[in-house]
């Protein structure tokens, strides 16, 4: 049985900047309240995981993450709202891209 899969990424001047992927890492650190036990959770280390953070806030002319250093309650790292808006936009983009493709899927592959 064939099925459809299919991978979204933006890119700005022909480098990615923003996939699944971080969308994903993105969503764990708001829903965790940290950065490091995100990446912990998606079994990447975390200085790859702020790697990739800085990458895109780079490419992307913002911050993601508002960091808070550590102290007796902790540090920690929250969405910033641009981070937030980007997440749910792209989250929407690939439902909608998703719903179409599974449509013209069926009607040209399932035949």
């Amino acid at each position: 049985m064939l099925n459809l899969k299919l991978k979204l990424w933006l890119e700005k001047d022909n480098q990615a900047v923003f996939g699944a992927g971080r969308c994903e890492l993105l969503k764990l650190t708001d829903e965790l309240g940290s950065l490091h036990k995100a990446s912990e959770k998606l079994g990447i280390s975390y200085k790859s995981a702020w790697a990739k953070i800085r990458d895109s806030e780079k490419r992307l002319g913002f911050d993601l993450l508002k960091r808070k250093i550590g102290g007796k309650s902790g540090g920690g790292s929250v969405l910033t709202e641009k981070a937030k808006k980007l997440v749910e936009s792209y989250e929407k983009l690939m439902q909608s891209i998703l719903e179409y493709a599974h449509a013209e899927f069926k009607k040209f592959l399932t035949k």
